[in-house]
């Protein structure tokens, strides 16, 4: 688990966001920060994806440079951690397998995934959600301000996150680079020269 770092009783809090972002923005950073505190979470582990499921395209950023950026956010908070279970198996996973996977090596962890009400809504799109929904529960955080749709998932559970609604998101960070538009406000700082080297190349 690369250095992750886990006791009994522990929650586990996947950013299932992650899976679809080229990178982390600093808003996704926020969240996790109110996420450790609301839920009173031990640790917090961001799980990159190889490739997302439920996105078509490939990810702008190679995964190494995912992966250093991401290293380096989760240097800065103890409660942190990085876990590249996903990317070493070089395919598309699912939040479902990745998390039975935590579970064999863990099996007194309380699991949580935090995701977006966007995701939330969609999330009988997801592969084995009826499976996953039975073994973990949602922490769920808003995007925009709108009342939430629950998914119709028998035994879900979910809290809804009181968080601060903070516009940015890797749809745009995306849309930016493309335009070549900066990008340096929307990264957190600790990240950016890792971003800003790999353009560079």
């Amino acid at each position: 688990m690369n250095g992750c770092r886990f006791c009994k009783n522990q929650p586990l809090a996947e950013l299932a966001s992650l899976e679809e972002h080229l990178t982390l923005p600093t808003s996704d950073i926020s969240i996790a920060k109110q996420a450790i505190n609301e839920a009173n979470l031990d640790h917090l582990v961001i799980c990159p994806a190889y490739h997302a499921p439920l996105r078509h395209q490939q990810p702008i950023l190679p995964v190494e440079v995912r992966v250093k950026m991401l290293e380096l956010i989760a240097s800065e908070n103890d409660k942190i951690n990085l876990s590249t279970i996903e990317i070493e198996q070089q395919k598309t996973c699912y939040t479902y397998n990745t998390l039975l996977k935590i579970r064999e090596q863990f099996p007194s962890v309380e699991l949580k995934v935090i995701l977006g009400t966007d995701q939330f809504e969609k999330l009988t799109r997801w592969k084995h959600c009826e499976e996953l929904a039975s073994i973990c529960q949602f922490l769920v955080f808003a995007r925009h301000s709108h009342q939430l749709s629950p998914p119709s998932i028998t035994n879900l559970s979910y809290q809804l996150m009181n968080n601060e609604l903070i516009d940015c998101s890797s749809t745009e960070i995306r849309n930016r680079i493309k335009n070549n538009q900066s990008i340096e406000e929307m990264i957190p700082d600790i990240a950016y020269p890792t971003f800003k080297k790999f353009l560079s190349n």
